[in-house]
């Protein structure tokens, strides 16, 4: 029999420096702009009322879709659980990512789908294959920045470079391999992952960059004449923005590293105050997305579990909608 994972332990180390990095980031940042704050203030004021409101809406169909990208890597590992079910578990695990550590969300998720009759295994290795997808996907939509800014290949040469090798990462051998190591501490030994398996969560991943991008370029589009320039724009730098808050482990999602890139790509475009305020306000709504859907999907996990819990039983099945 096939023991139950060991799950990854929480570091105060490594909790304490992502405390100390948020701290001076967010230090650094408020020096850097302390000049712009004046333009910021005026940037905000051209930005009409509803353009947050359906910038929040494209991250809220964004986030939807990632939650589909998770539920088919469980499938893919042999654990298919419902839209419905697969929300409950992944959006109040994602919360977690807010605290300092990265191991909040797997903790959570092991938790939240053994609810479901999940194996913990399962659902660790689900999100090692979620963040695989995540990251192959981010470089190469990311590689359309520099397609549309070519003066920003000095700053953003790397993602170029990356393109390749994230093409070999999309092949089944290497993301089974990736995902092995990802939760090495799973005691579980997954299923071989097939190019029929990861077809869905790849396709899956296109509604949430377009998502991210459609609520970048509502925010930064009274500073420019641009449409599709600003579009593609918008979609890869949040992309390299998502990559390289992931790869800056140190900093909980991403806070600061993905808003230092935003600036960066969107400066030529609309000018730093402009860039610096739409980089901040995808900060806000993000942040508010998360925090919703976890209310919503955490309440309807608390109410389905209410009555189980009452009579002294959790259902077992994956399949409970």
């Amino acid at each position: 029999m096939t023991s139950e994972p060991t799950a990854p332990k929480p570091s105060r180390r490594a909790d304490l420096l992502a405390i100390v990095f948020v701290v001076v980031a967010v230090g650094v940042a408020v020096w850097a702009l302390r000049d712009d704050f004046p333009s910021m203030v005026d940037a905000l004021g051209k930005i009409s009322w509803w353009r947050p409101l359906l910038a929040f809406a494209g991250i809220v169909l964004g986030l939807l879709a990632t939650a589909e990208v998770w539920k088919h890597c469980l499938a893919a590992l042999g654990s298919p659980v419902t839209s419905r079910a697969a929300r409950e578990i992944f959006f109040p695990a994602q919360v977690g990512k807010y605290l300092p550590g990265s191991v909040w969300p797997f903790l959570a998720q092991m938790k939240f789908a053994r609810e479901r009759g999940v194996p913990g295994g399962s659902a660790l290795l689900a999100g090692s294959v979620f963040l695989v997808i995540h990251m192959v996907t981010s470089v190469l939509v990311g590689a359309l920045l520099l397609v549309s800014q070519p003066d920003l290949v000095s700053r953003f040469g790397w993602a170029g470079v990356c393109v390749p090798l994230a093409l070999v990462l999309l092949h089944p051998r290497v993301i089974n391999w990736l995902a092995t190591k990802l939760a090495k501490r799973s005691g579980t030994t997954p299923p071989e992952l097939r190019w029929s398996g990861l077809v869905r969560p790849l396709l899956w991943m296109l509604p949430a960059w377009v998502g991210y991008g459609a609520a970048a370029y509502l925010l930064a589009d009274p500073f420019t004449d641009s449409v599709l320039r600003l579009a593609v724009v918008c979609t890869g730098a949040f992309a390299l923005g998502w990559l390289v808050g992931l790869l800056v482990f140190l900093a909980p999602a991403g806070v600061g590293a993905r808003e230092a890139v935003l600036i960066l790509a969107l400066t030529p475009l609309l000018g730093a105050p402009a860039a610096a305020t739409v980089s901040l306000l995808l900060r806000v709504g993000h942040t508010l997305a998360d925090l919703v859907l976890a209310l919503r999907y955490g309440l309807a996990r608390a109410r389905r579990a209410a009555p189980a819990e009452s009579n002294g039983t959790i259902s077992n099945s994956p399949n409970t909608a």
